[in-house]
């Protein structure tokens, strides 16, 4: 068992946290049993690492630490028993005939339930603009629920992404309140769906570079939705 913080294992560890030392070293760290075992059934689990208590166990080697040790690792306010070491899995490829792209998406709480819902609505690659929230985001990968290790998740440049779907043959739409089309008056068999930033919208160069704007009709009381929210209901209505 590891019981010290200044342990070189531990120091690593806590190293991975930060997206310098993920992409350097090829792996980042996920807390607790749930997103362990997702990362583990997608084939990217490389190592545990449990607390002296825990009888966790997957088929991967197994690191026991102090709970000191978790706590010094971990990012959450309570420390979970179980924590996992999962490669990277870098992808540079738009697939298939469903996108969504996020535009410069800062929360991740945000980007993470998209990506939950792009998996659920069968949607088959969520890009991320370099501007968007760090993907290795701690709150992310959480708020994702272990779909992000399932889901192709690309990070690219929002026009260079545009170029490449219009190469596809992808009509390419992004979600304003002032978009010409209603939702539920179409229902493409496949497209591109942008989702642009929380406080900002989509930026008038992307809207100039998309085919259409689409727009979701709701009571006068509410003026807009939370992006999240707005791209699931999207996603479900062109399932």
């Amino acid at each position: 068992m590891i019981d010290s913080v200044n342990n070189e294992k531990i120091v690593y560890f806590k190293k991975l946290r930060e997206a310098k030392y993920i992409k350097d070293a090829g792996k980042y760290i996920v807390e607790t049993e749930h997103l362990v075992s997702e990362a583990y059934k997608a084939g990217l689990l490389e190592s545990l690492i449990v607390e002296n208590s825990s009888d966790f166990e997957l088929d991967v080697p197994r690191i026991i630490v102090s709970k000191k040790c978790m706590e010094k690792i971990s990012l959450l306010k309570n420390a979970p028993s179980v924590m996992g070491v999962v490669k990277l899995k870098e992808n540079n490829t738009i697939k298939g005939n469903k996108v969504v792209v996020l535009d410069n998406v800062q929360d991740p709480g945000n980007v993470g339930t998209l990506i939950r819902s792009s998996l659920a609505f069968n949607v088959d690659t969520v890009v991320l603009s370099s501007t968007s929230v760090n993907i290795f985001n701690d709150k992310l990968i959480r708020s994702s629920e272990g779909t992000i290790f399932n889901v192709n998740v690309v990070v690219m440049d929002t026009l260079k992404a545009i170029d490449t779907l219009h190469k596809m043959n992808i009509d390419v739409y992004y979600a304003d309140m002032f978009g010409e089309k209603e939702v539920s008056e179409i229902k493409p068999l496949k497209y591109a769906l942008i989702l642009g930033s929380e406080g900002q919208g989509i930026s008038e160069r992307v809207k100039a570079k998309a085919d259409y704007g689409i727009r979701l009709d709701m009571c006068d009381k509410c003026e807009s939705l939370n992006v999240a929210v707005a791209g699931s209901i999207i996603m479900h209505s062109w399932r």
